[in-house]
């Protein structure tokens, strides 16, 4: 009973915060619900496959914590949807009323007529009124009169047909709507009740990884020395390539208009009339990027922060990390050419991808399809993301302009 009520608070909690947004189109809700849906799916069986690893990890956890944040969402989108459907049940409920009304209005005055006509007959009044015209013309025109009067009553009968088939239209929508409505309400008292398993599975696993701080702590530093290393790589890499592209610039131009450049940046003059195009072109595209995985989601974000489960646990990253499937493959998110491949033990290999002033990175790769030099265009696979003991698949994506490091999720899109 109190798990019963528990539940019922919970629905109208959330009812009551997201009614202000119920007029959005059923149909949108419907296709943000199924693509909520099937990446909680995805990323249910990206948990799955870390099952072998018995132990509770940071990447269970944060894998987790995603599925409840995907659920909480997928509530709130059903939620929505009942609402927008309760609003069509009213609309429809209006119009089978009017319809009623209007059919039951039809129905008396086809009654009226019927019942004055075959008073008529009855009472040999048509006749009479035939015998009793003056001339042949008047018996002519009371003829046709009844004749119309005739058309009249069956176009009443063809009216009143035609509006009870409405009623029984509308009626049979309406019994539709409210299945649909049944069908959404059992759906989200599933998903609540997942939703709490989530959340208890959550609270053992924090309590599990709580006892193992030091060990999580000696992970994270070895992972970070790793990470540091990689960057010093990527770091000298773009120097060189910021290098290289002064001195095009340098030995394609005049002496007296050589420009100048920074210890981050090439400046605007020192790029290639090329460089400089591509470079605006891949900053009109900030926040339109797409991403550089098929599926996946966010599972460590840009900067330092702390785990919010987990205190004690601070993590760094230059980029993101984004968790996908087995197999998940990396891809370019603009046209751009290979500065550099690098290797580096325990972060496998790293693509370095020119735009001009600005480069992206993609690193944890098992296996890399593209060269050194090679030109690429918006959504070339660049190689297949890593897969670890733990059965982790974690792509690291950094954006940099000039030595500068950017917050990837500004420009790629939102999901």
């Amino acid at each position: 009973m109190i798990r019963i009520r528990s539940i019922s608070f919970l629905l109208l909690g959330l009812w009551l915060s997201i009614a202000p947004l119920a007029a959005q189109s059923r149909a949108s809700l419907e296709k943000k619900r199924k693509k909520v849906e099937a990446d909680i799916a995805a990323n249910r069986k990206i948990l799955k496959n870390t099952q072998k690893q018995k132990s509770a990890t940071l990447y269970k956890l944060n894998t987790l914590n995603q599925i409840i944040t995907q659920r909480e969402q997928l509530i709130q989108n059903l939620q929505l949807e009942v609402t927008a459907l309760e609003s069509e049940l009213k609309n429809k409920q209006k119009e089978l009323d009017s319809l009623q009304a209007a059919y039951e209005r039809e129905r008396l005055k086809l009654k009226k007529t019927v019942v004055q006509a075959y008073k008529t007959r009855k009472g040999g009044q048509e006749i009479a009124f035939l015998l009793s015209a003056k001339n042949i013309r008047q018996a002519t025109r009371r003829m046709k009169f009844l004749r119309k009067l005739s058309d009249f009553r069956r176009h009443q009968i063809t009216g009143i047909r035609t509006q009870a088939d409405k009623v029984q239209k509308a009626l049979a929508e309406l019994n539709e709507l409210r299945k649909q409505r049944y069908g959404l309400l059992g759906n989200q008292r599933i998903e609540v009740r997942k939703l709490e398993s989530d959340k208890k599975d959550k609270q053992r696993m924090v309590t599990a990884l709580t006892g193992k701080e030091s060990e999580l702590k000696e992970r994270i530093k070895k992972n970070e020395r790793q990470v540091a290393q990689l960057n010093k790589e990527i770091s000298k890499a773009i120097a060189r390539e910021i290098e290289r592209e002064r001195q095009r610039q340098a030995n394609s131009a005049p002496k007296s208009s050589g420009g100048t450049t920074t210890n981050n940046s090439p400046s605007a003059s020192t790029l290639t009339p090329e460089a400089r195009a591509l470079s605006a072109d891949f900053v009109n595209n900030k926040g339109g990027l797409p991403w550089p995985v098929e599926r996946g989601f966010i599972s460590q974000s840009f900067g330092t922060h702390q785990h919010p489960d987990l205190p004690g646990i601070t993590t760094v990253n230059n980029g993101v990390d984004i968790t996908t499937q087995q197999g998940g493959e990396a891809r370019t998110v603009f046209k751009g050419k290979v500065s550099a491949i690098l290797t580096i033990p325990g972060q496998g290999q790293a693509v370095l991808v020119n735009h001009g002033e600005y480069f992206t990175v993609y690193t944890r790769l098992s296996k890399v399809y593209v060269a050194k030099g090679q030109e690429l265009s918006s959504g070339t696979k660049l190689g297949q993301v890593m897969t670890d003991d733990e059965g982790r698949t974690i792509l690291n994506f950094q954006v940099w302009q000039g030595q500068a490091k950017q917050n990837p999720a500004f420009w790629i899109r939102g999901r």
